[in-house]
C-alpha cells in the first residue's frame, strides 16, 4: 500500500472520529499523521520493518499500529469497525454547503439521516430546524444547497479521475491482445470536474478483447453498449467507458472519444467540406474504416493544424490557420503563493525552499497568511520579522534559486488590505485574497475587490471567486469590472492550481486577456507535495488558450525581480505623494 493510500485511510478515520466525537483533537491528530505520511521522504515499508515508524513526528502509540496494519495487510481493522457504525453513503452529505462532519454526525444521531434524500425529506418536514444548533434559517440554507449537492454527487475532481484512468489503462495494457490503451474523453481534455472516465484501446480482435475485459472484472457492472463501446463503473459509482478500435483506426477513435460534441460537429464540417476519403461521417463517428493510426494524420488529412486536447471544448480553434503556442509546465521558471509552518503550511521555510529549488525553479515567493487569517495561523507584525529573518537565514540552502518575500494578505470587508501601508512595503510582492463573508451581494463583493485592486502594493489577486469545486460555489462578482480594473492597475490574476480550486475559471480568462491582464500560475502550496499544483494550474492556462507570454512566472528571474522592484518603488512613491 503506497503512502497516498495510507494517508487517505487516515483521513477516513479522522472523518469518522469527527462524526462521532465532540472532541476535535483526535480527528486532527489523524489528519496531521496523514499529511506526515503523505510527505515522507523515506520508504514507509522500511520504516515499519525497522521499527523506526514511531520516530516519525505525529505517529505515536495510538496511530502507529494502524499504519503498521495498513502497510502489512493493506487494510485496517480499526477503520473497518468505524465504517460499520455508519451507512456507506453518509459522507455524500458533505457535498451540501454549510454541512460539516459534526453537524452530519448530529443529524444521524438524532434523526437517523444518512443520505441527501433523507436530509431533504426531514428538512421539508421541519424536523431539521428542531435539532439543537440548527434552526429554521439553517434548515432553509440546507434545502437551497441540496440541488448543488445532487449535481456534485454525479461528478468527480480531475485528479481523482486521472488516478482512476491511469490504473485502468495499466490494467488494460497488461492484456496481450491490446496493442494500445490511452486516456481520452473529458479527462484528457482536462476538465476540472468530470462525469465519467474514458479509455480508448486498439486491438485487432475487438470481440475477444471485450470478453477478456469481462473475464478479468476490470470494471463493475460490465455492459456492452455496441460493438465499439463497453460501459461499467469503478469504486461503486464512477462511470467508465472503454472504446474499442482497430489499430488502423486508433487515431480517429482517439479524436472522436476525446472531443466534445461541439468540437466534433465542427470537425465533421471540415471533413464534409474537404471532400476527402472521410466522407462517411457515420463511420467516422463509430471510429471505423478511417485508416488513421494517430490524430496528427487525421488533422493533416482535413488540412487543419492540430488542436491540443485541452482546446477541444469548442470548434473555435479549427477556424484559425495559426495556433498559439500553449504554455507548457516546463515554461514555468518559478512560482508564488507558497505557505510554510509559519502559518498553515506543513513544511518549514527551509524544506519548502529546498523542494522548490529541486523542482528546477529559478525563483519562489513565500507568502504565508496575514494577521486577519487567525484561523490559518496568520502572522502578526512581530511574527513577520521572525519569519523574514528565517527566510534570509535559509537563502543559501536554496541557492542559486532566488527567494522573494511576500504575503497572502486578506481583503477585508471594506476592500482594504489587512496589514496596511505601515507593513506592506516590507514585501517583494503581495497576493490579496478574500477569505471571509463569501455571501456578500454581487455589487458589494465586486466593490470590495475593486478597492483592493486600487492598493498600489497589491501584486496578484488570489483565487478570484473563492470556489471549492464540488463543495462550495464561488462568490458572485462582476468579472468584466474586475478584469478592467486589474488591467488598468497592472495587477496580475492568479490561476490557483489547487485541484479543489482551479480559480480563476478557464472560461473567464479570455475576457481578462482582452483587457491586458497578466496571469501567475500558483500552487497555493501548503506542503512540498502541493508544489506540484502548478501542473494542474498549467492545465487551466492551456484550456484558456494562454501562451507563455501571458504568464508572469514564465519570465526569467532577472525580469521578475526587476518587475517586482519597479512596482514596489512605484507604490512607495505614490504613498509618499498621498501622505
Amino acid at each position: 500500500m503506497d503512502r497516498s493510500t495510507i494517508a487517505r485511510a487516515l483521513d477516513d478515520i479522522a472523518a469518522y472520529i469527527e462524526l462521532s466525537e465532540p472532541n476535535p483533537f483526535r480527528a486532527r491528530a489523524f489528519e496531521r499523521a496523514a499529511r506526515t505520511i503523505e510527505t515522507l521522504q523515506e520508504d514507509i515499508e522500511e520504516l515499519v520493518a525497522t521499527g523506526r515508524l514511531y520516530e516519525t513526528p505525529g505517529i505515536g502509540k495510538a496511530i502507529g499500529p494502524i499504519v503498521e496494519d495498513l502497510v502489512r495487510t493493506g487494510s485496517s481493522r480499526y477503520l473497518e469497525d468505524l465504517r460499520k457504525q455508519y451507512p456507506p453513503g453518509i459522507f455524500e452529505l458533505r457535498r451540501v454547503p454549510r454541512l460539516g462532519l459534526k453537524k452530519i454526525g448530529q443529524l444521524y444521531s438524532e434523526l437517523g439521516i444518512a443520505s441527501v434524500d433523507e436530509l431533504e425529506a426531514a428538512s421539508r418536514a421541519g424536523k431539521v430546524a428542531k435539532v439543537r444548533g440548527f434552526g429554521a434559517k439553517t434548515q432553509q440554507k440546507i434545502l437551497e444547497g441540496i440541488d448543488f449537492a445532487r449535481v456534485a454527487t454525479s461528478q468527480i475532481l480531475l485528479p481523482v479521475a486521472l488516478e482512476i484512468a491511469q490504473r485502468l489503462r495499466e490494467q488494460l495494457a497488461q492484456i496481450d491482445i491490446i496493442a494500445d490503451a490511452e486516456v481520452s474523453g473529458s479527462v484528457r481534455r482536462r476538465l476540472e470536474v468530470v462525469h465519467n472516465v474514458n479509455i480508448t484501446i486498439a486491438t485487432k480482435t475487438p470481440d475477444r478483447t471485450m470478453g477478456e475485459i469481462r473475464n478479468r472484472s476490470i470494471v463493475d457492472g460490465f455492459e456492452i453498449v455496441d460493438d465499439t463501446t463497453i460501459r461499467g463503473a469503478v469504486r461503486g459509482h464512477t462511470a467508465i467507458l472503454i472504446h474499442v478500435a482497430k489499430p488502423e483506426d486508433f487515431g480517429a477513435a482517439m479524436l472522436r472519444t476525446t472531443a466534445s460534441e461541439a468540437f466534433l460537429l465542427a470537425f465533421e464540417k471540415k471533413i464534409a467540406a474537404g471532400g476527402f476519403e472521410l466522407r462517411d461521417l457515420a463511420l467516422f463517428r463509430r471510429g471505423r474504416h478511417v485508416a488513421t493510426r494517430d490524430e496528427q494524420e487525421l488533422f493533416h488529412r482535413v488540412d487543419v493544424p492540430s488542436v491540443a486536447p485541452e482546446r477541444r471544448e469548442s470548434g473555435d480553434d479549427l477556424k484559425r490557420r495559426r495556433r498559439v503556442p500553449l504554455v507548457e509546465q516546463t515554461d514555468l521558471r518559478g512560482t508564488f503563493h507558497v505557505h510554510t509552518t509559519w502559518s498553515d503550511g506543513r513544511n518549514s521555510v527551509k524544506e519548502m525552499l529546498v523542494a522548490s529549488r529541486d523542482r528546477g525553479f529559478q525563483y519562489v515567493g513565500i507568502s504565508d497568511h496575514s494577521k486577519n487569517a487567525y484561523y490559518a495561523g496568520g502572522l502578526t507584525e512581530e511574527q513577520l520579522k521572525q519569519q523574514q529573518a528565517e527566510i534570509d537565514a535559509h537563502r543559501g540552502d536554496a541557492a542559486p534559486m532566488r527567494v522573494f518575500k511576500g504575503t497572502e494578505a486578506d481583503i477585508l470587508i471594506d476592500g482594504s488590505i489587512d496589514y496596511g501601508h505601515g507593513t506592506l512595503p516590507i514585501f517583494d510582492f503581495v497576493i490579496a485574497s478574500v477569505h471571509s463573508r463569501f455571501n456578500m451581494p454581487k455589487d458589494e463583493m465586486t466593490a470590495r475587490i475593486l478597492r483592493a485592486l486600487d492598493d498600489p502594493f497589491v501584486t496578484i489577486l488570489g483565487h478570484l471567486t473563492g470556489r471549492l469545486l464540488l463543495s462550495r460555489e464561488g462568490y458572485s462578482v462582476d468579472f468584466d469590472r474586475i478584469f478592467e480594473r486589474a488591467g488598468e492597475r497592472g495587477v496580475m490574476i492568479e490561476i490557483n492550481g489547487n485541484p479543489n480550486r482551479l480559480d480563476v475559471d478557464w472560461r473567464q480568462i479570455g475576457r481578462a486577456v482582452e483587457r491586458g491582464v497578466l496571469f501567475s500560475i500558483n500552487p497555493d502550496a501548503h506542503s512540498i507535495k502541493e508544489l506540484s499544483h502548478v501542473v494542474s494550474g498549467t492545465w487551466v492556462a492551456r484550456k484558456a488558450g494562454l501562451s507563455p507570454k501571458n504568464i508572469f512566472n514564465c519570465a526569467e528571474v532577472d525580469a521578475v525581480a526587476e518587475f517586482l522592484s519597479r512596482r514596489r518603488s512605484a507604490a512607495l512613491k505614490k504613498l509618499k505623494i498621498e501622505n
